[in-house]
């Protein structure tokens, strides 16, 4: 933006010290750069639960509890970190959580793991019901509260694997496996989608802070990265196809 900027007025509107801090989310805000903020936290959430996983089990769910109550305690103030250390503390739970699921894998083929995606799509349509309001870690907005936030986050995460572990279209074609390959793709798009998406409901005074809102726009965005998965498998299928018939040639 900045250079667009000064492109048309010849002048910067931030300066550059700024904006190099902006650029790596030094500051607490990110301009243009959402993908870039999110780099920056994952490489040291990283880097933390190296040190979390080398620990004793037990040692372990400690560690992530203390993680816990800091992210609860950096939400609670309500202020943008720099380095993004909200999210970072916060996003332990999660990354926590996708570990020992990846450890123990057939979980989602147990009745508990029904139960809990019952319970996790319950809860979310209740939050968008009583609840209209966007939860950002990036901006530290956490809605209801903290730990309402992390419990439904938690839930609506496993009810999400647990229908796509169920659904044959999904393991069959590997969507969700070619986003993951995909991934400097999805962070270099989603903002722009977003944005894109509210743009145009604005113009279409569509706009509005409701819970039908959010839940058609989070359709509508997962389904153009599904479709987006597709075309990018097809792509590389057929480039894998055109490199063999030319070998053969």
């Amino acid at each position: 933006m900045n250079g667009f900027t000064y492109l048309t007025t010849h002048q910067f509107r931030y300066n550059l010290i700024e904006t190099l801090q902006q650029l790596f989310y030094l500051n607490g805000t990110v301009g243009w750069n959402s993908p870039l903020w999110f780099l920056v936290v994952l490489f040291f959430l990283e880097l933390l639960m190296y040190f979390i996983l080398r620990c004793p089990f037990k040692i372990q769910w400690i560690l992530v509890g203390i993680c816990f109550l800091i992210g609860g305690f950096l939400t609670s103030t309500q202020d943008v970190y720099p380095l993004g250390l909200n999210v970072i503390f916060t996003g332990v739970i999660f990354y926590y959580g996708g570990v020992r699921l990846k450890a123990n894998r057939q979980f989602l083929d147990s009745k508990a793991a029904l139960i809990t995606a019952i319970i996790g799509v319950v809860l979310l349509i209740i939050n968008m019901i009583f609840n209209p309001m966007y939860s950002t870690l990036y901006d530290n907005i956490i809605t209801p509260n903290y730990i309402v936030f992390t419990i439904i986050a938690l839930l609506g995460s496993i009810s999400v694997l647990y229908v796509i572990k169920k659904i044959p279209y999904f393991n069959q074609k590997n969507i969700f496996v070619d986003l993951g390959q995909s991934t400097l793709f999805v962070l270099a798009s989603q903002y722009f989608l977003l944005l894109g998406f509210d743009t145009v409901a604005k113009m279409l005074n569509f706009y509005e802070a409701t819970w039908i809102f959010i839940l058609i726009k989070s359709l509508v965005i997962i389904g153009t990265y599904l479709v987006a998965g597709r075309y990018i498998a097809f792509r590389r299928e057929r480039g894998t196809l055109n490199a063999y018939v030319a070998r053969l040639s």
